[in-house]
């Protein structure tokens, strides 16, 4: 089983990045900051026709997604819902959907996902929409989406002493070990 984390937080060592390590500790892991890319915001050409894509990194990153298993988006919860370097990543597979819609279907059809949001205005309340969002997202793709976590924290290590977080990772750990 190989794993993609994609971190969408703009901090390195944060609270979402601190919970995706402990969870994917241990396991082969592919891990992929999105802010160490250059990935621009997607234009919309699907009534007109196709204009040049921006020469980025996105191809490069999605790749490497698309060549795991198993996916775990971690993102600090910003305004409620997914960071924007996570946004734009995932707003540019609609690149992917224009350029071979059933291939990038097909593959993400054997994905199985998580989500980790991290925020501090009660998150667990909070923080459901974007799980909705995710699981809208997954549903779409046909991807299975398997579970989330939701937890607190604003300042690097908060995370630490989310309980409640702490077990759920070892929940998915166990999980996958079996």
């Amino acid at each position: 089983m190989g794993i993609a984390v994609i971190y969408g937080s703009s901090r390195k060592n944060g609270n979402a990045e601190q919970l995706a390590n402990l969870l994917v500790d241990g396991f082969e892991t592919d891990k992929i900051h999105l802010s160490d890319y250059r990935i621009d915001p997607i234009t919309d050409y699907r009534h007109s026709e196709k204009g040049p894509y921006p020469e980025d990194d996105y191809h490069q990153v999605i790749e490497r997604v698309l060549a795991q298993d198993v996916l775990v988006f971690a993102t600090p919860i910003y305004w409620y819902g997914a960071s924007g370097l996570t946004k734009t990543f995932i707003d540019r597979w609609s690149q992917s959907l224009r350029e071979n819609k059933a291939d990038f279907l097909a593959n993400f059809a054997t994905k199985t996902a998580y989500v980790i949001g991290i925020g501090d205005d009660e998150p667990h309340l909070k923080g459901i929409p974007l799980v909705q969002q995710f699981q809208y997202i997954f549903d779409y793709t046909g991807t299975s989406f398997a579970g989330y976590i939701l937890g607190r924290g604003n300042q690097p290590g908060d995370i630490l002493q989310d309980t409640v977080s702490l077990a759920t990772v070892e929940e998915i750990r166990k999980k996958w070990r079996s």
